[in-house]
């Protein structure tokens, strides 16, 4: 008898599979804040992220299409959140008060 992937059974998981971890949930309330924006820039106001780590990150959101590469006329390359990332905004802004209204908390929590 085949044994059944769990993971795949879980709608939480599979969520936080795409946008959990350590950077994806700040990357995809960047972009969402500046619209569309430039690696470099991007780079500038996630601090503490390497470049290969930003790029890796972006890469993986661009192939769950959570993310899409613009390239303008001037060969400019940008990126925005596509329709299935913008949907992700209500649950990340959610987080965000949340956080935010029990910081005093968490920073015991996490000893900030």
């Amino acid at each position: 008898m085949e044994k059944i992937n769990q993971k795949k059974l879980c709608p939480f998981s599979n969520a936080m599979e795409l946008i959990g971890g350590k950077w994806k949930i700040l990357i995809i309330g960047r972009i969402y804040e500046n619209k569309k924006i430039r690696f470099n820039e991007l780079k500038k106001i996630v601090t503490n992220i390497s470049s290969q780590v930003l790029a890796r990150k972006i890469d993986e959101m661009r192939k769950d299409d959570l993310v899409v590469k613009i390239i303008n006329e001037s060969q400019n390359v940008e990126y925005k959140l596509s329709e299935f990332g913008n949907s992700a905004i209500p649950i990340i802004s959610a987080l965000k008060k949340w956080s935010l209204g029990r910081k005093k908390e968490i920073s015991k929590i996490v000893n900030i």
